[in-house]
């Protein structure tokens, strides 16, 4: 008990000297352990391996609970390629990295998987943070996460039963084939029966819930499969929406706790003073931070990624996960791989977990851009009109119908448009249309907007719309942009922009705001009235 108390204060300081300091919680955390360390406070170890456990069940049942499939829905072959092509390249080039730096083929197959998922609690936290998660690249990355996650956890079923033989690994396939069809019947009848139909109150929906997490966990013990799989796959079972967010109110607290506990135990067990492992950890998470975002991005245009959401995405991804941990420590509970190379791998990953911040940013990915040599396509409109156009940017559900009404007006069109299929159809139909980001200034410049009589945009990211308004000056064409918060309305009236808040943007919306300052859609004229 002493030794928790011990553990609970160190997170606490570790929590408060991140805020005081504004530096990145995790590796706080993770000294916070080493100390307690060197200085003899840690728990003993078999308390700690089996503490670490459990928080690592807390932390992947929480990711869990964030990757809902049906959230990347028509989306599914971005998510396959960049998955797959993520899991596998960098999986084969970890372990072929591993064995030249002299680690053995059983160790660097280990570290090999380890480093093959990206961390959901690192990006996602990232993307609500940003209000990224509901724009379609925040989808592909989700979906990423949990295609990622799903092969690790069946290689880890293949894994654990691999010394006993194929009878063996087929019987783990049965069971964990019987925890998915549960988490299909937990997502479709059994949590909304629980959540809304027995109308319970805010402490036995909580306990409810944290027995879901028992149940799955207690199954896949019955069945001889890691308990972590249980844990993940409950967390799933929860991910539907609105359920996800009703359970996570409800364990935050938990959560948050768990997560301070494990990192702080993860750094009490972690031998840091050796320099062999610093230096396998290094190697190691600069060709995870320096390859993904290239593989990514290379994989992500060809599947039809915008050039901005293919780089955003392989920053965010460029980072080990909870799962690289669950790997290492499984295959050193078993004797499969030395302590040396589960310090390596954890390192790694408090390292590229704390890096993934500082590099997922806006800037770095329009400094890259500039770099990048992509990224208009070949098919490119012809004779781009220069001046008195409207430049649409975001096709969106109600596009068909605005640009109907502008070509009926004898206004002249371009459409910027996210989706490539939507950017063919459009030019199929003998309308202007460009693949790129609305935000992107070489393209601004290139349909010649700050020369057009109008800008309408679609754009989610209110930091996106303003950069396009300060790109454009005030001299500039009108800009009549959709935005979903009175206060984001609010910034964009100051910088000479009329939003039109609504959660849908509708069409008509746009084409009241148009027809007041250009003198109606019957009007035909140029300029502004």
């Amino acid at each position: 008990m002493t030794g928790v108390a011990i553990l609970l204060v160190a997170a606490t300081l570790a929590f408060a000297a991140s805020r005081a300091l504004r530096l990145p919680l995790l590796p706080l955390l993770l000294l916070a352990g080493i100390i307690l360390r060197y200085s003899g406070l840690a728990l003993s170890e078999e308390i700690a391996r089996s503490s670490l456990e459990m928080g690592l069940a807390i932390l992947v049942f929480g990711a869990g609970m964030e990757l809902n499939p049906k959230r990347f829905g028509g989306q599914y072959r971005r998510v396959l390629g960049m998955g797959l092509a993520q899991f596998l390249v960098i999986g084969t080039g970890g372990a072929l990295l591993c064995r030249i730096l002299g680690l053995d083929w059983i160790s660097a197959l280990y570290v090999g998987l380890a480093v093959t998922t990206s961390s959901t609690l690192i990006v996602v936290r990232l993307l609500k943070a940003r209000q990224q998660m509901f724009e379609p690249f925040g989808r592909v990355v989700t979906g990423v996460l949990l295609v990622q996650d799903l092969i690790i956890v069946l290689l880890i079923v293949l894994l654990i039963r691999l010394p006993d033989g194929p009878t063996a690994m087929a019987a783990g396939l049965g069971g964990l084939a019987l925890l998915i069809a549960l988490v299909w019947a937990g997502l479709r009848w059994v949590m909304p029966y629980l959540v809304f139909r027995l109308n319970l109150d805010q402490e036995s929906l909580g306990l409810a819930i944290m027995a879901v997490l028992f149940i799955f966990m207690w199954i896949a013990y019955a069945l001889n499969l890691p308990i972590i799989t249980g844990a993940f796959l409950a967390g799933v079972s929860l991910s539907a929406f609105p359920i996800n967010s009703v359970a996570r109110g409800l364990i935050s607290s938990v959560t948050i706790f768990f997560i301070a506990l494990f990192f702080v135990i993860l750094g009490g067990i972690i031998d840091v003073a050796s320099l062999h492992v610093w230096l396998l950890a290094g190697v190691l998470s600069a060709f995870i931070i320096l390859v993904t975002p290239v593989i990514v991005t290379v994989v992500g245009e060809r599947l039809g990624l915008t050039a901005r959401a293919a780089i955003e995405s392989g920053l965010l991804l460029a980072q080990t996960s909870e799962f690289s941990l669950v790997v290492v420590l499984l295959g050193m509970m078993t004797g499969q791989i030395p302590p040396a190379v589960f310090n390596t791998v954890a390192l790694a990953t408090v390292l590229t977990m704390t890096v993934t911040p500082l590099i997922a940013t806006d800037r770095l990915t329009w400094r890259l851009m500039r770099i990048h040599p992509r990224t208009t396509p070949r098919d490119l409109p012809d004779s781009l009109p220069q001046r008195d156009h409207v430049v649409l940017i975001g096709y969106g559900r109600g596009g068909e119908i605005i640009v109907k009404a502008l070509l009926n007006a004898g206004r002249e069109i371009v459409v910027i448009d996210y989706d490539p299929v939507t950017v063919r159809k459009l030019n199929e139909q003998g309308i202007r249309a460009l693949h790129g980001e609305g935000s992107d200034r070489r393209l601004l410049e290139q349909v010649h907007a700050r020369e057009a009589s109008a800008v309408i945009s679609s754009m989610r990211r209110v930091a996106d719309t303003e950069a396009m308004i300060r790109h454009l000056g005030p001299d500039g064409p009108l800009i009549i942009t959709r935005i979903f918060e009175p206060g984001d309305a609010e910034r964009i009236r100051r910088l000479g922009g009329i939003p039109v808040l609504s959660s849908e943007a509708a069409a008509d919306a746009f084409l009241r705001w148009y027809q007041y300052m250009f003198g109606g859609a019957d009007a035909g004229g140029g300029g502004r009235q």
